[in-house]
């Protein structure tokens, strides 16, 4: 009896550890990370078109009432939204003006992927074998409905590397 109650508690034992070291593999902190150029990719064959046409009529409407300030206002405007969008779509500009727009689903894409944090993957710098990086780009470019040829366009930046932001023209005509 000694016998069995003695090879019981080395299973019992061995069970445990090997509960343990499951459990100490798997507590990695996961971060979601994302491919910032192919959100704003997403973001601007779909939505940023979308925001340059209302531009566009608010310029016209604008140039109908002969408002000479909204008109300065808007001719400054589309420019810098474009040198924005290229610093976006072709380097590492911070897309928060386009993760604005999506933001109230990031709580269920965190706990659907067990996520702690979610960052651009240009922003981490350093991560040590305690996190577990985890590539959630394809559901957030998922959340601009991109059609098939935007979807072939962001799977073809994913393979780039981004442009140094310094090389990024602030002359859009460039």
């Amino acid at each position: 009896m000694k016998k069995s109650i003695g090879i019981s508690i080395i299973c019992f034992l061995a069970v445990l550890s090997g509960t343990i070291l499951s459990q100490q593999e798997n507590s990695k902190v996961r971060i979601g990370t994302f491919d910032s150029h192919c959100i704003a990719m997403a973001y601007g064959r779909t939505d940023f078109l979308k925001d340059i046409e209302e531009l566009r009529t608010q310029h016209a409407k604008a140039k109908e009432e002969g408002n000479q300030e909204l008109i300065k206002e808007l001719e400054q405007l589309g420019p810098t939204k474009q040198v924005l969008m290229h610093q976006q779509g072709f380097s590492t500009g911070s897309i928060t003006n386009i993760l604005e727009k999506i933001k109230e689903k990031f709580p269920a894409i965190a706990k659907e992927n067990n996520l702690k944090l979610i960052v651009s993957k240009w922003e981490v710098m350093f991560a040590d074998e305690s996190l577990e990086l985890v590539d959630i780009t394809d559901q957030l470019t998922a959340l601009f409905n991109p059609d098939e040829a935007t979807r072939k366009i962001i799977e073809s930046v994913k393979a780039m590397e981004p442009v140094p932001i310094e090389k990024i023209s602030i002359n859009p005509m460039n």
